[in-house]
């Protein structure tokens, strides 16, 4: 499971997953950065974002608190999309089309604001942005692989054929060192964007 084979395996059998994950999230994004209008459900989901950044900044310890909530929110939205996955992929693409679409929506409210979209980019979103996003992009992608893996079992099973179970099997393995990669790039990114990118924005 952990010797070099083993991972390079278990990455090409998720790698295609992966590329799926990255080109649906940015393609939302595309979508959220093109609305001309105001949109209150992603109106509603900023004012979340506004009530966790209130919260950070009136802590006596401000990086301490926003490094814990950023890890604790997205390792469980991680193992979520990794997890529940398995009902049809339904989760994990619910939570790329989200997020790439609030994506777009705030640069372009940023636009709107006539800030510098690029400059908001580098300084607010890329230091912990690759990071946070290649772990999403690996939880979202074994999360896909378990929906389809299991809907593939459950046929192969009605159908006779031989280890009907054996691609899930493969998958829930690979799924082991890909959660330990998703923990690592979560506490980088939590790190970074707690100090590093807290820095850049205040």
């Amino acid at each position: 499971m952990f010797t070099r084979q083993g991972l390079l395996l278990t990455w090409k059998e998720s790698r295609r997953y992966f590329v799926f994950a990255c080109l649906l999230f940015f393609a939302s994004a595309f979508v959220g950065g093109a609305t001309d209008t105001q949109v209150d459900w992603m109106n509603g989901q900023l004012e979340q974002f506004d009530e966790i950044r209130q919260e950070i900044e009136g802590s006596d310890t401000p990086e301490r608190t926003m490094f814990f909530i950023l890890i604790g929110k997205n390792l469980l939205a991680c193992v979520m999309a990794m997890g529940f996955g398995i009902m049809g992929a339904i989760m994990p693409i619910v939570v790329l089309v989200t997020n790439g679409l609030l994506l777009g929506y705030v640069l372009k409210l940023s636009s709107w604001n006539d800030q510098n979209v690029w400059l908001a980019v580098v300084k607010g979103i890329l230091p912990h942005g690759v990071f946070e996003l290649s772990a999403v992009f690996l939880a979202c992608a074994f999360g896909i692989r378990f929906g389809l893996t299991f809907l593939r079992g459950v046929s192969r099973s009605l159908t006779g054929k031989d280890e009907p179970w054996r691609p899930f099997a493969r998958t829930a393995i690979g799924a082991i060192p890909g959660l330990i990669a998703i923990v690592v790039l979560l506490l980088i990114a939590a790190l970074v964007e707690s100090t590093v990118t807290y820095w850049l924005a205040t």
